[in-house]
């Protein structure tokens, strides 16, 4: 599809078209399911599928903010990253470029990201519309936790204050193991560090 010229809209995309990238996404994500989830991380929502941007497309060579901030917690040595910044001949490029590698690392280690809801929020939507729609995702999410055999014992940590808002309390009511008491910072919106140390500190704290 060409894009827009200057600051035109870009057109829609087809129904069949949209369906065929939803399919896309499920089929990557699946791709790297544990065989039993030990950690379940749920995010918000999937870029908007035009964008062909999800966490685990192994081809990125650009952005992927909630991947590399990722492997730098969970993998900080392997990846050359300490808390002062990317050791010498170390890099966020470096990173992408083993990411085959390093989702092959995160599965086998029962780690799985899934989104809360299934569809791209919508453009321009306000922290509110995207609460509502995330809590009208939540029951649907269940079915599909149930569907990935998570269970109760799973530790499962909610990436984003929209996400933790939404999805919390319905989980903890059902009995669910959300691990995180607060929210973490979602990466891509400028809270790198502060993901990074929640996160770090939210698993240590579960797995000590």
């Amino acid at each position: 599809m060409s894009r827009p010229r200057n600051n035109e809209p870009e057109p829609p995309e087809s129904e069949y078209g949209r369906d065929a990238r939803k399919g896309e996404f499920a089929k990557a994500t699946l791709r790297y399911k544990p065989a039993t989830v030990r950690v379940l991380f749920i995010a918000e929502a999937p870029p908007a599928f035009r964008f062909h941007r999800l966490f685990y497309f192994e081809d990125l060579r650009d952005g992927d903010t909630l991947f590399l901030e990722m492997m730098k917690t969970l993998y900080a040595s392997a990846v050359g990253f300490t808390k002062n910044g990317f050791s010498s001949g170390s890099s966020a490029q470096g990173i992408r470029s083993r990411k085959s590698e390093l989702l092959a690392r995160f599965m086998r280690e029962g780690y799985f990201l899934i989104d809360a809801s299934e569809e791209p929020m919508p453009d321009r939507a306000s922290s509110s519309q995207k609460l509502a729609l995330l809590r009208a995702s939540v029951p649907h999410l269940i079915v599909r936790l149930k569907q990935f055999a998570v269970d109760k014992n799973t530790a499962i940590v909610l990436i984003g204050a929209v996400t933790y808002s939404a999805c919390a309390q319905p989980l903890m009511n059902l009995g669910f193991n959300v691990i995180n008491e607060a929210m973490i910072d979602h990466p891509a919106r400028g809270g790198q560090s502060r993901f990074r140390q929640k996160l770090r500190w939210t698993l240590q704290r579960h797995f000590a």
